[in-house]
Formats: structure tokens, C-alpha cells, sequence
């Protein structure tokens, strides 16, 4: 028997109702579900929908059911719909009459968005921690690689030397702009439906801000109408789970090439690494692997919310219960990929040996570039003059640090000894301390804002 079914005739059909029911997934709401009730049920006895025994009574219900999902002794019924009917439920089988008048004054519409808000900000909360986490790692590589100086890259080219710390310290920013991300999403999801009805607010006058305040919410809802078909919400959370997997897809793909025979840069540690079943002698970095791909799930868990609720207007229709599987399926994903992500970080084994044998003298023309300027030279005209003498390294075969003073004073009479000052790593780095720039001074501060941060 169903909870609705006075104005039919006869049963659904046994597909339609497997077609309906989402019990199977939106269980995972049964927290959110009876931590409602009770709040519904206590302001019910306010306004003495309830008497006081009778409000025990539910909630005392309500407390076993939650403690029997919890021990694995609930079976849910295949008349269960929704985690909300199946509740209702079994909270009647314990409760009686008083069970049924719960429902008093409030709809499944009002119910399952106030479940899906308070499961989304512990979603949210759970992920902020995970990437807490990730960021202390990041800081703890920044430490241990300080003093490595990489080639820096762009278009995949080596472009100019950088501390291999400072690339660390680039990962943590991009966090620390996710958490902002988390934090507004947490600001649009922090509001209470409950109260709301169907679409026209709830016929009895409970009173929503002690129902917020019980519940944890900042605020209460202004508007029915908006709030049981709000799920802007969901979508700005799925998109900061989709931000979050994109941008640890790009640091996953670089150290997924660092890792190659062909760059050697780095190593991963066998626990976060797999073979393959053909080739003895490969070591795959399918973590890093797995992390990339995972971004297209949580990419498309958004893709997905989004096209269902582009064609769907106000308030409520059957649609929005595809809402709750992209969440679930988002978060449980990037828990273990930021999980992942942290635990390869602190194995990780840097090759800096490989490293310096890559560095590559070319790197230093943006260097030089700079001394003909500090000598007096527009910029774009030393452009010109250090692109005539990496050509003619190319066509001579020659490094650019190797190429004799005479020879450099041939392009520019600017060239004095001091140019050899320039032929160092350590003074490429030196000349970065500028704010947020690559050397010592400014990455060193970078790590000690960033621990300062961790810290509040």
C-alpha cells in the first residue's frame, strides 16, 4: 500500500514502480531524513499538532530507526519509494497514529530538498577537509624540494628555471581558490526548506527559525516557490567538484610525463603505481591515471544535473529526483582522488640528478635578454638580439653559456665580462624575488603565508 494511493484504483504496474522508486540510492539520506523529522516533529508539538507525548514518541521512533539502518537491521519494502516513505513507514509500524500525522503540514517536496541541503554541506565539508589535507602535503613537498631548480615549461618547451618548490606552491594557491569555490557553495546551500509545502508554504504556522536553528541553517528560505524547486545549489557544487577534478587532472598529467623514461624527472612510490599483465618490466602510474579520468565523471555529473534542469520549470516535477546520484557519485570520486592525490605527493621520489642533466642553457635567455636591457637596451630590441644568438647556437651547435665574449660582442657591444655572472641556476633564481616570482626569498614566504593559512 502506498501513502498516496486513495485517489487510485488500482496498483502501479510493477515496472512503472521499479521506473519511480529511487529508495535504492536516496537511502544514503537517512541521516538528513530523520534529523528533519525530529526538527518537524518537535515544532508540530509547538503549535500542539503533537502532544508531548506523542512527540516522544515519534522521535524516539525515529532514533531507532536510524539505529537500526545503522546496524544493518532495516529492509526496506519495494513499496518504499523514497527514503521519506519508507521512513514514514517504518515510523508508523513503532509509533502508531501518531506516526502518520507527521507528515502534517509538510510535502516530499519540502522534505527531500531540506535532506539534500543538509547532505550537501556535509559533502562540501568532507571535501574541504580532504583538500585541506592535500594542501598540507603540497606545503610538506615545498619543504623537502627547495632547494631543486626544474625547467619550467611552457607549450611544453623548456621556457625558464624555477624552483621546483615554487611549481609545489602553484598547486596550493589553485586549492586555496577552490576553497573560496567551497565556501560560496556552502553560503547558497545553507538555507532551510523546510516549511515550505508543496509550493505555497506549509498550511500550519510552525515556526521556521527555531527549525533552522535546530537544523543548523544560516537562514530560512523567502520563498516557497523558489525553494522547493531550487537546485542551484547542486549545481554550484557539482561544479566546484568538477573544478577541483580538472585542475588535479592538469598537475596529474605533468607529473604523469615527469614520470616517463623520456623526462625521469620523478618517481612514483610502487604503492601508488600498478604493472601491467603482458610487460614485466613496466611500472604504470595508473593513480595519476585514474585521477585524470575521474575529472571527466565529475565533469559530466554536472553536464548531467544541468541538462536535466534546463527544460523543467517551477516548482516541482519527477526530474529533480535525478538530482541526488551525479552528488553522491561526485563526492564519493573525489574523496579517494584527493585522498589519491596526497598520499603520491608524500612518496613521491624527485630524480634530481635527471633533473640537472636536463637543464637546458637555453633557459637562461630570457636572463640575458634582461642584462641588455639593465645595460640600456629596449626590451624588444634585445629580443631580437638574444633570438640571433640562440639561432646561431643552433646552427653552430653550440650551448649559449659556451659561446666566448668576442663572439657575444658581435651582436651587441653591450656584452661585457659580467655576462658570465648570468651562466648559474642559482643566480637565474636569485634575480626572481619579486613577489609571487620563483626565488628563494618569495617562495620561502609563499610557504610561510601557506602554513599560516592551515593554521586558522
Amino acid at each position: 500500500m502506498k501513502m498516496w494511493d486513495g485517489r487510485f484504483s488500482k496498483p502501479s504496474d510493477a515496472l512503472m514502480e521499479s521506473f519511480n522508486n529511487s529508495i535504492s540510492f536516496d537511502k544514503a539520506l537517512i541521516e538528513e531524513d530523520i534529523a528533519g523529522s525530529i526538527a518537524w516533529a518537535s515544532a508540530l508539538q509547538k503549535i500542539g499538532v503533537f502532544s508531548e507525548a506523542d512527540c516522544s514518541k515519534v522521535i524516539d521512533g525515529l532514533n531507532s530507526i536510524l539505529e537500526d539502518y545503522k546496524n544493518g537491521r532495516i529492509n526496506f519494502s519495494r513499496s518504499d519509494e523514497d527514503i521519506h516513505m519508507a521512513v514514514e513507514r517504518l515510523l508508523t509500524e513503532r509509533a502508531g497514529e501518531a506516526g502518520e500525522r507527521l507528515h502534517t503540514g509538510r510535502s516530499r517536496n519540502d522534505q527531500v530538498i531540506t535532506d539534500t541541503r543538509l547532505y550537501t554541506k556535509k559533502a562540501l565539508t568532507n571535501i574541504k577537509d580532504s583538500l585541506i589535507e592535500l594542501q598540507k602535503a603540497v606545503v610538506e613537498r615545498a619543504r623537502l624540494d627547495l632547494q631543486i631548480i626544474i625547467p619550467g615549461f611552457t607549450h611544453y618547451q623548456q621556457a625558464q628555471p624555477v624552483l621546483l618548490s615554487h611549481y609545489w606552491m602553484s598547486f596550493f594557491w589553485l586549492l586555496e581558490r577552490e576553497k573560496s569555490r567551497i565556501h560560496h557553495a556552502l553560503i547558497s546551500t545553507d538555507i532551510l526548506p523546510l516549511g515550505s509545502g508543496a509550493l505555497a508554504g506549509s498550511g500550519f504556522a510552525v515556526d521556521r527559525d527555531a527549525i533552522a536553528a535546530e537544523l543548523g541553517f544560516s537562514k530560512v528560505s523567502e520563498n516557497s516557490m523558489d525553494m522547493v524547486s531550487s537546485r542551484d545549489f547542486l549545481l554550484e557544487t557539482l561544479s566546484v567538484f568538477a573544478s577541483i577534478g580538472i585542475h588535479l587532472s592538469r598537475y596529474a598529467e605533468d607529473l604523469i610525463v615527469w614520470s616517463t623514461r623520456e623526462f625521469g624527472f620523478v618517481e612514483l612510490d610502487d604503492a601508488w603505481s600498478t604493472g601491467s599483465s603482458m610487460m614485466p618490466q613496466k611500472k604504470n602510474p595508473d593513480s595519476l591515471e585514474l585521477i585524470r579520468g575521474k575529472s571527466g565523471r565529475l565533469l559530466g555529473n554536472y553536464t548531467r544535473l544541468a541538462t536535466t534542469l534546463k527544460g523543467i520549470g517551477l516548482t516541482y516535477f519527477k526530474d529533480l529526483q535525478e538530482d541526488k546520484e551525479p552528488l553522491f557519485d561526485s563526492e564519493h570520486n573525489l574523496q579517494m582522488v584527493l585522498k589519491v592525490f596526497t598520499h603520491v605527493l608524500l612518496t613521491l621520489t624527485i630524480r634530481e640528478d635527471r633533473i640537472k642533466q636536463d637543464l637546458d642553457p637555453f633557459l637562461l635567455a630570457t636572463d640575458m635578454a634582461d642584462y641588455l636591457v639593465r645595460k640600456g637596451m629596449s626590451f624588444r630590441q634585445a629580443h631580437k638580439v638574444i633570438g640571433r644568438i640562440v639561432g646561431y647556437c643552433v646552427e653552430a651547435d653550440i650551448e649559449l653559456t659556451k659561446i666566448p665574449l668576442k663572439k657575444l660582442r658581435d651582436f651587441s657591444d653591450l656584452f661585457g665580462e659580467d655576462v658570465m655572472l648570468l651562466y648559474s641556476w642559482e643566480q637565474a633564481i636569485a634575480n626572481r624575488t619579486v613577489k609571487g616570482g620563483t626565488g628563494w626569498e618569495s617562495v620561502k614566504d609563499q610557504i610561510d603565508r601557506a602554513a599560516a593559512l592551515m593554521q586558522k
